[in-house]
């Protein structure tokens, strides 16, 4: 199977599991350390231990994957969100897992990207609307529609999704405006290497795959040092994407 349609995310994972992760990279500890640190956490509420394929194990490997053992492409990109991660409040430590995962998962990706038009769209979501779009892309497997699940569950741990007095449906909370110039910028990236593709600056603010925040960046904000790229198109349409990587 192509690397890029690999599901990967198909674990319900904590806040909480999140934040351990990313405090232990800050911490610059090895990864041998790091793993049996989550092995240890996990071992409280999951089955399995670190035997393959078992829940403990699966929600490791994904903690790890997130936040440790990242594509080449994506080390600068983790260095830099470890960095800033101790200095940050739980909102914005929120948006460095979201962009981290943007950056790692398509499949997430576009999970949260359904869940967000149909918030701007119809003001909640549900289970079976994200479900069937997912899949659409992604084909009618048992492995997507479980992923989609635990992602969705996932997102309402974080309190990126809140439930309603309908089961399987989901509404907004509100949004976090308040992120640093630091978070939003990772924040951007994350999306933009998700997206895969140039975005207008005057819609960052309504991406739905990023539906849980507002970047509140401006185009004088975002500048080749950051590793972005700003182009017009007409008179007054401004246009960010990342500064090509060259080997």
């Amino acid at each position: 199977m192509n690397e890029a349609r690999k599901i990967r995310f198909d674990r319900r994972i904590d806040i909480e599991w999140l934040d351990t992760t990313a405090a232990l990279v800050a911490d610059n500890a090895d990864g041998c350390h790091i793993r049996s640190s989550l092995f240890e956490m996990l071992g409280a509420t999951l089955s399995g231990g670190r035997k393959d394929g078992t829940a403990c194990y699966k929600t490791a490997s994904i903690l790890y994957r997130t936040w440790v053992s990242v594509p080449s492409e994506l080390q600068d990109f983790r260095i830099r969100a470890s960095k800033v991660f101790p200095t940050l409040d739980s909102d914005e430590r929120l948006a460095l897992h979201w962009a981290m995962l943007l950056a790692n998962y398509p499949f997430f990706g576009d999970v949260a990207r359904h869940a967000g038009r149909l918030l701007a769209l119809q003001g909640n979501c549900s289970l079976s609307q994200i479900t069937r779009r997912i899949q659409e892309t992604w084909g009618d497997r048992s492995t997507a529609n479980r992923a989609v699940r635990r992602i969705v569950r996932s997102m309402v741990q974080w309190n990126a999704l809140a439930d309603t007095k309908v089961r399987g449906v989901y509404t907004r909370v509100p949004e976090r405006t308040a992120l640093n110039e630091h978070s939003a910028k990772l924040l951007l990236e994350g999306l933009l290497r998700n997206q895969g593709r140039p975005l207008p600056v005057g819609t960052l603010d309504h991406q739905p795959a990023i539906f849980p925040f507002k970047l509140g960046l401006r185009a004088s904000m975002i500048l080749p040092a950051d590793g972005f790229e700003i182009f017009h198109q007409g008179l007054d349409t401004a246009i960010v994407t990342l500064v090509p990587q060259h080997c």
